[in-house]
């Protein structure tokens, strides 16, 4: 959607659907980080306290998530006269981007830039395409940029460009080299579709310790 902001239009995404998984990094970068020591030091206040400070916390989320899509201030967002219209646009769109983790069932499929792309299902059975190289691929890119203090988001770009593919392609280690196509291109994926990649990545990893650790109690 658009709206007018001091005589210039700016375009406001309506879902997680029209949000690059770049520029959820960058926001992690410019704002989300210091939200998060904000949101574990209330987890850690008592209860009255706690409701108090949650109440300025979502204050802070909103204007910060709105300053960084309308690239303007957070200071001069508090002194508007249309705090109530601001609400109004974060709660109908700009609030999904705050809650990630509300994603309950893995979706395989997706239509992106014209083209189909699938999540392959995590089973452990023969003709299996998902290959144990992925998933040594995958731990070593969150090993290393952990190691570099980077942060989960970042880290979904490379793992996407292993994870998520065009339909029947099979996975290619040459998308992890520096600068390739495929990891440019994984910059601009949608949040929506980046978001799949990583629930599937948890349940990936969850099915195949319960899958082991059945098969040792057989023996």
């Amino acid at each position: 959607m658009q709206i007018c902001l001091n005589d210039e239009w700016v375009n406001i995404p309506a879902s997680t659907a029209e949000i690059t998984l770049k520029q959820k990094i960058d926001f992690q970068a410019q704002y989300g980080d210091e939200l998060d020591l904000m949101a574990k030091s209330i987890s850690e206040m008592k209860d009255l306290e706690k409701e108090l400070e949650t109440l300025q916390f979502q204050f802070e989320q909103m204007f910060r998530t709105f300053a960084f899509f309308t690239n303007t201030t957070v200071e001069a967002l508090k002194e508007s006269e249309f705090i109530d219209k601001i609400a109004s646009i974060y709660y109908s769109c700009l609030s999904q981007m705050n809650t990630l983790d509300e994603i309950q069932d893995l979706v395989q499929t997706h239509e992106w830039n014209d083209e189909e792309w699938v999540i392959d299902h995590p089973q452990l059975k023969n003709g299996d395409r998902m290959t144990f190289g992925e998933f040594i691929d995958a731990k070593q890119i969150i090993q290393n940029m952990l190691g570099l203090s980077k942060n989960r988001w970042e880290c979904l770009i490379p793992l996407c460009a292993i994870f998520l593919r065009k339909k029947d392609e099979l996975y290619d280690q040459s998308v992890l080299y520096e600068d390739s196509e495929r990891l440019k291109l994984m910059e601009t994926v949608p949040l929506s579709i980046a978001l799949h990649v990583g629930f599937f990545l948890s349940i990936s990893l969850s099915i195949y310790t319960q899958t082991f650790q059945s098969l040792a109690h057989q023996e």
